[in-house]
């Protein structure tokens, strides 16, 4: 299960243990894989970068999580004002080079599928679907949950360590 902690501030953190991030991460990897996506992101519902795969180094990979869960929110007013019951599921946003993939991952989460136009968007919504079936039932899983903190990454965390191997590499 998806340990959370509120802040000060009111917002929620997300907390992963050491398996569901390696999880998540190696869903990610098979997901690129398969779909020959350019860039695929894993985020909460606030737009925390929480993984990212692909070639993400001429990308501001924090700036389109945030952007993309602007767009949920958004779409999920629209839902609304339809007359949807529940917000909507995918959004899918179609380029002359690239298209992007949206969709959410339960409630608190969603992934982003970058891909080329020459990749047909069936593949995509076939291996999205499975991808997102297998991060639900990471993020279930309890986990090795240790008192003392080891073996816990939050969503920060991740991302700045991302953030500076990918600097390191540069």
């Amino acid at each position: 299960m998806v340990q959370t902690r509120k802040l000060k501030d009111g917002s929620r953190q997300i907390i992963l243990n050491g398996k569901q991030y390696e999880g998540i991460t190696k869903v990610l990897s098979e997901l690129a894989n398969k779909t020959k996506a350019s860039a695929i992101l894993f985020a909460d519902m606030s737009g925390q970068l929480i993984s990212q795969r692909g070639n993400t180094d001429n990308m501001n990979t924090t700036v389109l999580s945030a952007l993309a869960a602007s767009d949920f929110a958004a779409t999920a007013e629209m839902a609304k004002l339809v007359g949807e019951e529940a917000k909507f599921k995918l959004l899918f946003h179609e380029g002359e080079k690239r298209n992007v993939y949206l969709s959410n991952v339960g409630d608190y989460f969603f992934l982003v599928v970058v891909f080329d136009v020459s990749v047909t968007l069936g593949l995509i919504r076939i291996y999205t679907k499975k991808a997102m079936q297998s991060l639900l039932d990471i993020l279930k899983e309890e986990g090795d949950t240790e008192e003392n903190g080891k073996g816990m990454i939050d969503s920060d965390f991740s991302s700045l360590l991302g953030d500076a191997l990918d600097e390191s590499f540069k």
